[in-house]
């Protein structure tokens, strides 16, 4: 049956129908170049390399830095291990997240541990105290001097 099929269909045609619906007689699939950040199926945010100060954020990424300064009512973020962090002046928001740092500021607006093991310190004012961490520590009255 299948040979009158052919010779009055115009077998080419119809065998290689047949045979493209078997999953034989098809090109082999084209080889696409990944799109940049899928190599492992997710895009990833890119962390600095080195801790930043700019005029909006201190962030302190390097594990052991020694950042000492003025805060000019930045935000800052320590999310390096083992970090010793000391500013002068009012400070916006004052995140630690790493592990094991001691950061002491003059004031803040608000502060928030996360990670573990991290200490900060303000001298002066009331803020806002958000501790998740675990087995950190906020004290009052510390010194920011350099």
């Amino acid at each position: 049956m299948l040979g009158r099929v052919l010779r009055g269909m115009g077998g080419v045609v119809l065998l290689g129908s047949l045979l493209a619906g078997c999953g034989m007689g098809r090109a082999a699939p084209e080889e696409t170049a990944p799109s940049p950040g899928a190599e492992q199926g997710q895009e990833t945010a890119t962390e600095p390399e080195g801790n930043v100060i700019d005029d909006e954020v201190i962030l302190v990424v390097d594990d052991e830095a020694d950042v000492r300064g003025d805060c000019d009512e930045r935000e800052v973020v320590v999310s390096a291990d083992r970090a010793t962090v000391v500013l002068a002046g009012a400070c916006g928001v004052v995140r630690a997240t790493g592990r094991g740092s001691v950061v002491e500021v003059g004031s803040a607006e608000k502060i928030v541990l996360v990670g573990v093991d991290n200490e900060i310190t303000f001298a002066e004012g009331d803020p806002e105290v958000i501790n998740q961490g675990r087995n950190t520590t906020v004290n009052a009255a510390g010194d920011t001097e350099d």
